[in-house]
């Protein structure tokens, strides 16, 4: 039996200092359920002049001199970002050393890669926290659902986006939320990876991983971020019977398995329309199961270190007691991606027209072109400028013949504009 464990904690911001916090605070707690004293041996910081609860001595500004340290025995990676922590993990696994991780980054890019590695080597690579925050969800999906064949998975995975969604639907303007997000500390200073869906886009590949065991990166994802949307159509959407969330959206079909992020509306009595504010969720459906959804904060330094803290005790323990890794599962055939043009999805439109005879003829007509189906029509009075809005709710159809009849109703001569296209996540 290994009499202690010692960590090596390479990055203390607000997720390194909860976590370091909880070492140090709750150290009986954890180390009842290590099985082991848990020892936070070393920690590379970015600014040695600041204060900090570690003793000096055990503090670096060279996060590399942690990550392959003689006197540590696990590594947890909370840099951030894709270098230099993919060398960071790679350099420590290669010393054997177990690592555990909250980077989505480096795992939608690089995870196979560094998994092979840390089977190679015979030590785990472990990383509840990089998907969800303190929703465990990475564990259920590996162990507890193993005996189901994952059909669908829709999630609510950034709550910053989602934050700034519940805000809208109140009538807000998006830059006004997004600033409110930013002074509740839900967004960063940059917010871009948010609201253009990078980070939904990078725990989309984790998911598709694990449940879909499809091997993909981001880059092979359809994404679409919440730039550009208006209280209008959330305003509309309720008014049909939905709510407008970002979704991370992965699905088996005969033809292959779908995997896109983008905002979409949800029937208001689905489970995930009554995810608001900061929360994460996913919602899962397997074949033996049926539908499960984990919902929870999904960001913030507690929440985050709440799921690094899970996996530390599971490693530390299989250190005390000496227990091999286990060889990793094999993986059923790799499942084909499908490009968005073969996804099936229903839509809504928001257009401006003229008000005159015949428009509703010509709209139709098109969609009809496309053998689109209408499910339903809202229309509006026309304002002060002559123009007239509609609101039009399609059936299934494929992406391609989505938006080609989008280009068509543009170029319709009593079109002024087509001021919204959202999908809609709905059965017909």
């Amino acid at each position: 039996m290994k009499q202690q464990v010692r960590i090596g904690l390479l990055g203390i911001g607000t997720v390194g200092q909860a976590v370091a916090r909880a070492l140090i605070e709750r150290h009986d707690v954890l180390s009842r359920a290590a099985g082991t004293s848990l020892v936070l041996q070393r920690a590379a910081v970015r600014d040695l002049a600041r204060p900090r609860s570690l003793a000096v001595e055990r503090l670096t500004a060279d996060p590399a001199a942690v990550a392959s340290a003689d006197d540590v025995d696990l590594v947890i990676e909370l840099v951030g970002g894709e270098e230099p922590a993919r060398t960071l993990i790679a350099s420590a696994l290669e010393r054997a050393r177990p690592v555990v991780t909250a980077n989505k980054r480096v795992l939608a890019w690089h995870g196979p890669q560094l998994a092979e590695l840390a089977a190679r080597k015979g030590v785990e690579l472990r990383y509840e926290a990089a998907v969800g925050g303190g929703i465990p969800l990475i564990a259920p999906l590996t162990d507890d659902l193993a005996a189901n064949r994952v059909l669908e998975l829709r999630a609510i995975i950034n709550g910053t986006c989602n934050y700034v969604l519940t805000r809208m639907a109140s009538g807000e303007r998006l830059e006004d939320a997004l600033a409110k997000a930013q002074q509740a500390g839900y967004a960063e200073a940059d917010p871009r990876d948010d609201v253009e869906a990078v980070d939904a886009g990078d725990k989309l590949c984790i998911l598709l991983r694990l449940a879909f065991g499809a091997s993909c990166t981001p880059a092979q994802l359809h994404r679409q971020g919440i730039r550009g949307l208006d209280p209008r159509d959330l305003a509309y959407g309720r008014e049909l019977g939905y709510v407008l969330k970002l979704l991370a959206v992965a699905r088996r079909t005969e033809a292959g398995v779908e995997a896109r992020v983008h905002p979409a509306f949800v029937p208001l009595e689905h489970p995930l329309a009554r995810v608001d504010g900061a929360y994460n969720a996913v919602h899962v459906v397997g074949d033996l199961c049926g539908p499960v959804m984990f919902s929870g904060l999904g960001a913030g330094g507690d929440a985050t270190a709440s799921a690094v803290l899970a996996d530390v005790v599971h490693v530390a323990r299989r250190l005390a007691l000496g227990d091999p890794v286990p060889p990793p599962r094999e993986n059923g055939p790799e499942p084909r991606l499908l490009p968005m043009s073969e996804v099936r999805t229903r839509c809504y439109f928001r257009l401006s027209v003229d008000d005159e005879p015949g428009v509703f003829a010509q709209i139709t007509r098109v969609l009809a072109e496309h053998r689109i189906g209408l499910a339903s029509v809202i229309q509006r009075e026309p304002g002060k400028h002559g123009a007239a809005e509609v609101v039009l709710l399609t059936y299934e159809a494929p992406e391609a013949a989505l938006a080609t009849a989008e280009e068509q109703l543009a170029r319709l001569s009593s079109t002024r504009a087509v001021l919204a296209r959202i999908r809609v996540e709905a059965p017909q």
